[in-house]
């Protein structure tokens, strides 16, 4: 199917509502330019022009649905901290429904702060604190998502693990269970850490280092072609396998996408689609938030991967964290 094809998928995205549950973040950058070295230490100093903050994690997939034109749902846990008040505002600015966020006054919202100069990162510190959030919060937000999914008004759940603290296998398999009780389609994008082989998904996300470490393989990198690449292949079916999604979509950067079904059909290889790399940074978010999107609106896998391809093209070519908008999409296809 041509590109030009794949934009009638788009117009199906309007309506559709997308629950996101997991860590929430507000990413922060500090814009400048280095002219000098530190007389204190050989460092630059970057003086600074301008400061701007988006949604970062689980809260920019929410971010990413509403500017592709779908509603979007958020359940995690910020800080009772300036930074948390300010992902909600941002958060509520761009049309992300917030209602289901619950507060913890005993750890900080995750904030990551990025020093750039001429678009280049010279240093992120990460304000966090990554151990569990309380049973009492946990059961909070599987009630507040129960609620939801049963008013019918959910279409599809997104599981967002960047192992902050909110998610664990006991959760994620509860989330899961009444997503799938509901039939609503659930789909993960797990961290390397957390190998939870959780069941009943529709899909999983993983990149390339997610998959080799959630296998507990060694990573390897590409060898320029994904369909005959060894390594990557065992990789593919052993998660199929352990977690049994029904499609497995892993990301491999220059090298496009690899997409597994589940059901034992052959992987299909979607190419990059990016002309030029200033920023990953998000990619993954957008990859989720497009997919998923697509699938709910009716496409068939694989066309529904060529348009996040598509769209994580548009987001890598920006500086920072980045949300695509309908338009830039439909450019991009056109």
């Amino acid at each position: 199917m041509g590109d030009n094809q794949l934009a009638k998928w788009v117009a199906g995205f309007s309506g559709k509502r997308i629950a996101v549950l997991g860590d929430l973040m507000l990413d922060c950058y500090v814009w400048g330019h280095a002219a000098r070295i530190s007389q204190e230490a050989p460092v630059p100093v970057v003086a600074v022009s301008r400061r701007s903050e988006v949604p970062g994690g689980a809260a920019n997939v929410a971010r990413n649905v509403v500017s592709l034109g779908g509603q979007a749902v958020l359940f995690g846990v910020v800080g009772s901290d300036g930074a948390g008040d300010e992902l909600m505002r941002i958060l509520r600015q761009a049309g992300v429904d917030v209602s289901a966020i619950v507060k913890d006054t005993s750890r900080p919202t995750t904030t990551k702060t990025r020093i750039l100069a001429s678009n280049q990162q010279m240093l992120r510190v990460d304000e966090e604190k990554t151990d569990d959030v309380s049973q009492t919060l946990r059961n909070e937000l599987l009630l507040n998502l129960r609620r939801q999914l049963k008013a019918g008004t959910i279409d599809a759940l997104i599981i967002e693990d960047y192992a902050k603290g909110v998610l664990d296998k006991e959760f994620m398999d509860d989330a899961t269970k009444e997503a799938v009780a509901c039939r609503v389609p659930v789909a993960l994008d797990p961290h390397s850490t957390h190998p939870f082989d959780v069941k009943g998904l529709t899909l999983m996300t993983p990149n390339r280092a997610e998959a080799f470490a959630l296998c507990g393989a060694p990573m390897k990198r590409g060898i320029g072609d994904p369909l005959h690449d060894p390594a990557l292949l065992e990789v593919g079916h052993t998660l199929c396998r352990r977690w049994n999604p029904t499609y497995l979509l892993i990301t491999l950067g220059g090298e496009g996408m690899e997409l597994f079904n589940g059901r034992k059909k052959p992987p299909l290889h979607i190419p990059t689609r990016a002309r030029q790399v200033f920023d990953v940074s998000g990619a993954g978010d957008t990859v989720m938030a497009t997919m998923v999107l697509a699938q709910v609106a009716g496409a068939p896998a694989i066309e529904a991967a060529a348009l996040a391809n598509h769209a994580a093209g548009v987001v890598v070519a920006r500086v920072g964290t980045a949300a695509i908008e309908v338009d830039d999409l439909l450019a991009e296809l056109n």
